[in-house]
Parts: C-alpha cells; structure tokens; sequence
C-alpha cells in the first residue's frame, strides 16, 4: 500500500530590476514616438487648414472692425439730423404760434378800430342802438359757455341809452327744435338789462340743456325810447375756444 501526500506547492521565480527598467523604457520610449508621430501627421494635414481658417478670421476681424466704424460714424450722423431736425421743427413751431398771436392781435385791434370809428361817425350808422358783437367762450363743462355782448351807439346821440336784451338759442332736442331763453340756460332773468351812453359789455354764463344742439343766437335788443334792434348770430360763427 503506498500513500501520497499533496499539498501546496512553492515556486520560487527570482526578479530581474534590470530587464524591468528595460522594459519601461522601451514602453516610454514607444510612447514618445506615438506622439511625435502623431504631432507631425497632424501638422502635415491641418497645418494649412489651420493657416487657411486664421487668415480668414484675420480677415473677419478687419472687416467687424471697418464695419463698427462705419456704424458709429452713421449714429453719429442720424443724431445730428435728428438735433437739426428738433431744432427746425421747434423753430416752425414758436414761428407759426407767433404768427397766429400776432393776426389774432391784428383782427382784434382792426375790430377796435372800427368799433371806435362806428361811434365817431354818426352819419355812417343809423341813429340808435347796435349790437356790436357777441362772444361765446367754451369752459371745461362742455354744456356751459360764457357770453360777452357788447351794445353800442354813435357819439352823436350823445344820450343814455337804457332797456332790456333778450337773448334766445335756438337748435334742436332729438327731433325737435327748440328756442331757449336766458332763464331757461340758467341765466337767471329773461332778459338783461344794460344802461350806458357810448357803449358796454354784457357778460354772463349759459348752461345748454343735456342732449340740446344748438344752432344760432337771436337777440332782440329793447331801448325803453322805442326802436328795438335785432340781430342774429350762427353758433358757429361767434363760438370760441381755447387753443
């Protein structure tokens, strides 16, 4: 009978430092020539691609540059033309307010005159009262106007003139028309009264009913010596606003 015995068996392999320094450096050294390898089929291949795309990025910078000049220099003139441009309009604008101020003033001083030349000539108009003028001026409530009527006679007559006014509005409420006396406008009486000699100025505030269109003015002037005088005004001809 023979018995065998099996266990674990050692092996015993001696390290050689040289062979493995030699075989690091033969794998560095591999790797060192991968690389310049690398780097000169790269600079063969791309280098001119490289060149190509940097010229035309040079190129690209040149022209953002010519291209930003040109910009700013076009800024600068659309700012120019615009100031210019401010400055003529500006200057159109104060022109043609003045021009307006100065025909208002015009009319305003040739109405003087001939109201004033009206009373110097006595022959020129019938003895007598006239109405002058009337004025109605718009406020901020759209429904209510300020009147300003003014009566006169010639300097010949040379007398007191005294009596009564009565000022009716004519238009229309829907469809139907409809003439307004002063105390329905809410001017308190139905007629003015005025006293004067040469001339005067009557003045007061008309509120138009809600819904009412007017369309002219009749006045009916009484002088207590007789002779009534009466005038009528389209409401558009005497109307005035502001601005």
């Amino acid at each position: 009978m023979s018995v065998s015995t099996s266990g674990p068996r050692l092996r015993l392999i001696e390290e050689n430092p040289s062979a493995r320094r030699r075989l690091r450096l033969i794998v560095a050294l591999l790797w060192a020539l991968s690389l310049a390898g690398t780097w000169l089929w790269m600079r063969q291949t791309l280098a001119p691609q490289f060149g190509e795309v940097a010229r035309e990025l040079a190129q690209a910078r040149r022209a953002l540059v010519v291209a930003e000049t040109e910009r700013a220099r076009l800024q600068r003139l659309v700012a120019q033309h615009e100031r210019g441009e401010q400055v003529a309009r500006g200057a159109n604008g104060e022109l043609q307010r003045t021009l307006a101020a100065r025909q208002e003033e015009i009319a305003s001083l040739r109405s003087d005159l001939g109201f004033y030349q009206r009373l110097m000539e006595g022959g020129a108009q019938r003895p007598g009262l006239s109405v002058h003028s009337l004025v109605l001026r718009a406020t901020d409530d759209p429904r209510a106007f300020q009147y300003a009527l003014t009566l006169s006679q010639n300097l010949k007559r040379n007398r007191q003139a005294s009596g009564t006014v009565e000022m009716l509005v004519g238009g229309s409420r829907g469809a139907e028309n409809a003439n307004l006396r002063l105390d329905e406008l809410g001017g308190g009486e139905a007629a003015l009264e005025f006293s004067f000699k040469y001339f005067q100025q009557l003045n007061g505030l008309i509120m138009l009913p809600e819904g009412f269109k007017p369309a002219s003015v009749r006045l009916r002037v009484q002088p207590e010596d007789g002779g009534n005088v009466e005038r009528e005004f389209m409401w558009k001809d005497v109307i005035e606003r502001d601005g």
